[in-house]
């Protein structure tokens, strides 16, 4: 089953919104290519959900502090951010892959295990242990994200 199967009518509508449809696919590999040279791990969840939004701006329907249009470009969030997933890895365990902008071009980042989280040069957010939690704090605003680390 494709992650974005498990996303709530909400989520599913912005996704239309923004341009997306069932069976859309998106060829992974030129971002790979250049993340996985400098270290990044594509898993297999994070592969699904990029073919399938990749290139997207999604924009969020609900209101809310953290309110702000997700792009899933993950060389354009990522590339250079390396030693923030070696942070990520090391706080919860898993491999992180960067795939989206989000903020304040803060770079969204997914675990192997689903786990997502956010970084910036102001704070660091936990988005929640899947990807279907993340996408509905930020498309819908259903909740606000739990600060890792803040600079204030």
């Amino acid at each position: 089953m494709a992650v974005v199967d498990s996303f709530s009518p909400e989520v599913v509508r912005a996704l239309t919104a923004s341009g997306w449809e069932p069976g859309r696919h998106v060829d992974v590999e030129p971002w790979d290519r250049v993340l996985r040279s400098e270290g990044y791990h594509l898993s297999e969840l994070v592969r699904d959900l990029l073919e399938s939004l990749g290139g997207l701006r999604v924009h969020p329907v609900g209101q809310g502090e953290y309110r702000a249009a997700l792009l899933f470009e993950p060389e354009l969030a990522g590339s250079g951010a390396y030693d923030i997933a070696e942070e990520l890895e090391d706080m919860f365990h898993q491999r992180f892959y960067p795939v989206a902008e989000w903020i304040s071009n803060s770079c969204v980042f997914v675990g192997e295990r689903g786990q997502v989280a956010s970084y910036d040069d102001i704070e660091m957010l936990d988005l929640g242990n899947t990807v279907n939690d993340a996408v509905e704090l930020i498309v819908v605003c259903s909740r606000p994200p739990r600060v890792i680390r803040s600079v204030h």
